[in-house]
């Protein structure tokens, strides 16, 4: 697959600012200790620049990169995005905009291709790539990359660790806010997928703890644990606890957090494990070419009530080879198409189609 080539023009840097991972090969690795786990991610993996260059010759570039995630640019730098675009209008090419983290805003650059997570299918739009949230090779940390496969059970065992729970004032909060998509959501059900994330994971968990069809193996913090300044517990101990659990489960249940995906989801397939995902309308990245039934469950949000049964019934469906091989598929899934040194050639083969319409 051929190299496509980012102009990104120097006047353009702000030196109070963190670039985008995209440019972490050339311009270095800028994240802190606020954020433990982004960082030691990529300090092991980036993406591979055997796909991609950069440029500061505009006549040399396929096309224009704004070096700032959009979330950054719209609090710290707003002319930066005009000025970007004005550059890919004066060159006649497009421009690449790192849209992750602002939680599905609109960005009505005509000339912008977006690379998100999160989004609706019904809310699609036509200049979005999808990519992954960033997931580290838990498998390669822990266990030196070596897979522990499980062998099927008589009753299934399902894992999580994560954030479920909300005190008093968060939950009012979370309500208020959501009010105006739940107010949309009595006349379109398609809305109700809006949902914050961790009410729908403490519907789930309350459910599953509920059941006797299925082995519920739950870790339920008070805190989000992916940043140092609301973590409850040394960053190290957390993870590892997460990481044991998910090996200790047959499956990992995956649903959405503020945005409409889950990082859980790519964590569970690095170390092997069959995800439960609880679909909310996400956007499956590189949904035409990774074939999600052969290593996951998809259960639609609105059969939320009906989670243990599906997933015990789904699991009796299953010969232990068949259980085996989806573990297998898991993993595999991961390094070739969703680990972050992965991602390179299916953006470009994505980027290629915007390009090319």
């Amino acid at each position: 697959m051929a190299c496509i080539t980012f102009f990104v023009d120097p006047a353009w840097r702000r030196s109070s600012l963190q670039h985008i991972p995209l440019l972490y090969p050339f311009l270095g690795n800028p994240l802190t200790a606020s954020q433990p786990f982004w960082r030691e991610l990529f300090e092991r993996r980036g993406f591979d620049t055997n796909y991609y260059a950069i440029t500061n010759d505009p006549a040399a570039a396929d096309m224009v990169l704004m070096p700032y995630s959009h979330t950054v640019v719209l609090g710290s730098a707003p002319d930066l995005l005009e000025l970007c675009a004005t550059e890919a209008r004066k060159q006649g090419k497009r421009l690449l905009i790192d849209g992750l983290g602002d939680i599905e805003r609109p960005i009505h650059t005509p000339e912008a291709i977006v690379l998100r997570y999160g989004g609706y299918r019904f809310l699609k739009q036509p200049n979005v790539i999808q990519i992954p949230f960033y997931a580290d090779d838990l498998l390669e940390i822990y266990r030196n990359g070596s897979l522990d496969l499980r062998h099927k059970g008589e009753k299934p065992i399902v894992g999580f660790a994560g954030w479920a729970s909300l005190t008093f004032r968060q939950e009012l909060r979370t309500v208020l806010k959501e009010l105006p998509t739940r107010i949309h959501a009595l006349f379109d059900e398609q809305y109700r997928a809006c949902k914050k994330g961790i009410l729908f994971r403490r519907e789930a968990i309350k459910i599953l703890e509920a059941s006797t069809d299925v082995v519920s193996n739950l870790i339920i913090r008070p805190t989000f644990s992916a940043n140092a300044s609301t973590m409850s517990g040394a960053p190290e101990d957390l993870r590892r606890e997460f990481v044991e659990n998910l090996l200790s489960s047959d499956y990992g249940l995956c649903i959405r957090g503020d945005a409409n995906g889950s990082v859980r989801l790519f964590e569970t397939l690095a170390l092997g494990r069959i995800p439960i995902i609880l679909d909310t309308e996400y956007n499956f990245p590189f949904i035409d070419v990774v074939d999600y039934k052969s290593f996951s469950l998809t259960v639609d949000f609105r059969d939320i009530k009906r989670l243990p049964k599906i997933i015990a019934d789904f699991h009796a469906s299953l010969s232990d080879e068949h259980f085996v091989d989806m573990q297998k598929k898991a993993r595999a899934a991961y390094v070739e198409y969703f680990r972050v040194d992965a991602l390179m050639p299916h953006i470009l083969r994505e980027l290629s189609t915007l390009l090319s319409r």
